[in-house]
């Protein structure tokens, strides 16, 4: 009789795991999902003027020339060009004007750029060009970079004749994507 019990309660335990089984698809399968993760990564530009006060020449004398050396810091995940234009004065071609209106040539006013530290790919400028009041290529071929450096030369040439008074200039710096 033990056997006859035993084997009933097996073959009870048989039948409700075959129906959980038919009943929910497979005994002990278990259902899926699917996730698919995205995104779209922005263009990052990022730009730090330093030692600006390299072209702050202070008192000077005439018949001479000045060199100051600022640094473009860049960051950028894509490929850049580093701008400048003059945004001070618009309506008149001068490299630096002088308060009583005045001014110092663009000719006499230009600028070169180099490899700073750390050094970005791409080139410079190596023949010296004046300040414009539209954008003028400082840098081209800049590639995606944690950070790197561009030197930026500034060249004043202060002539004979000059008018003794300050003169001043301002320059906007821009780093767009190419």
């Amino acid at each position: 009789m033990k056997i006859k019990i035993v084997l009933s309660v097996f073959v009870l335990g048989a039948i409700v795991a075959l129906s959980m089984f038919y009943l929910n698809g497979s005994a002990g399968a278990a259902d899926t999902g699917t996730v698919s993760p995205s995104v779209t990564v922005d263009s990052t530009l990022s730009l730090t003027i330093e030692n600006g006060t390299n072209v702050q020449w202070g008192h000077k004398s005439a018949n001479d020339t000045y060199n100051g050396i600022i640094q473009a810091k860049v960051g950028a995940n894509t490929a850049w060009r580093l701008m400048v234009r003059r945004t001070s004065d618009p309506t008149i071609d001068c490299g630096l004007k002088g308060a009583n209106g005045d001014h110092i040539a663009s000719s006499n006013f230009t600028f070169t750029s180099d490899l700073g530290s750390p050094q970005p790919s791409g080139s410079g400028v190596t023949t010296p060009r004046e300040f414009l009041t539209t954008n003028t290529e400082v840098w081209t071929g800049g590639g995606a970079t944690d950070q790197c450096r561009v030197a930026i030369t500034y060249n004043l040439v202060i002539p004979a004749s000059q008018y003794a008074q300050a003169y001043t200039a301002t320059h906007t710096y821009t780093v767009v994507s190419s």
